[in-house]
């Protein structure tokens, strides 16, 4: 019940290099908002590169109020949590060329996460969300992704509790998202009142078979969505527009 690796109030710190081995079949779930295999809280300028996580009862790798934290060309595999969790205000983080598998999450924007890049990872075999957007997550750029067999959703931006506290004025660009969640699934999926996106030049494919499925979903509370250039492919429904 301790993260193997973890840090508070430190700055310019590299963590290059390492595998770490879990045991979650031997261990209680602990809550990756406190704790996870990677975590650091109250820190600055850290840097995380080629660092394997895998078989942890939590978070791979969890980081809150930090800022300018970099995770790059990482694994992060086969956690009950979340494999890449940034949150609680953490400003600035650059997570690219990571590589993350067979988590209940992939890469999950927590609480006022800003002005991030999240670019070149590779998510596959998800519970749930490749990736997660919501709580006051703003102004993030997600581009070039993989995406792959997500539980239910290749990228959700959650519904929040009401207007202001959604994940808005984000750009989605160049992200690939492939054969996500049942029979009636949303490859991209905006919920709730969430504003201000950018959906431009993604490409979404389902070989499994049309059914239900849908590319682009768009709750009937949201505003100002973008979609520019994107491809679909596969689905029943391109575009599933609520605000119709």
């Amino acid at each position: 019940m301790f993260p193997l690796l973890s840090g508070e109030a430190v700055t310019n710190v590299f963590v290059e290099n390492l595998a770490l081995d879990g045991n979650k079949t031997n261990n209680e779930e602990l809550d990756g908002n406190y704790a996870g295999f990677v975590f650091m809280q109250d820190c600055a300028t850290v840097e995380i590169r080629k660092v394997v996580a895998r078989d942890y009862r939590g978070d791979g790798i969890s980081w809150h109020i930090c800022h300018d934290v970099t995770v790059e060309e990482c694994e992060s595999r086969n956690h009950t949590g979340l494999g890449l969790h940034p949150g609680s205000g953490s400003q600035r983080p650059v997570m690219r060329g990571n590589t993350i598998v067979g988590c209940h999450i992939g890469l999950f924007f927590c609480w006022g996460v800003k002005y991030a890049l999240a670019e070149k990872n590779t998510i596959e075999d998800t519970k749930t969300a490749g990736i997660s957007v919501g709580h006051r997550d703003t102004d993030n750029l997600i581009r070039g992704n993989t995406v792959k067999q997500s539980g239910q959703a290749g990228i959700v931006f959650r519904p929040e509790c009401g207007p202001g506290f959604t994940g808005d004025r984000n750009t989605v660009e160049g992200n690939t998202v492939i054969d996500t969640g049942g029979e009636a699934s949303a490859a991209v999926d905006v919920q709730g009142t969430t504003v201000g996106l950018v959906f431009r030049k993604n490409q979404l494919m389902e070989t499994r078979g049309a059914a239900k499925r849908v590319g682009f979903r768009l709750g009937k509370d949201t505003k100002d969505i973008t979609l520019d250039g994107n491809t679909t492919e596969g689905f029943a429904t391109k575009v599933d527009d609520k605000r119709k």
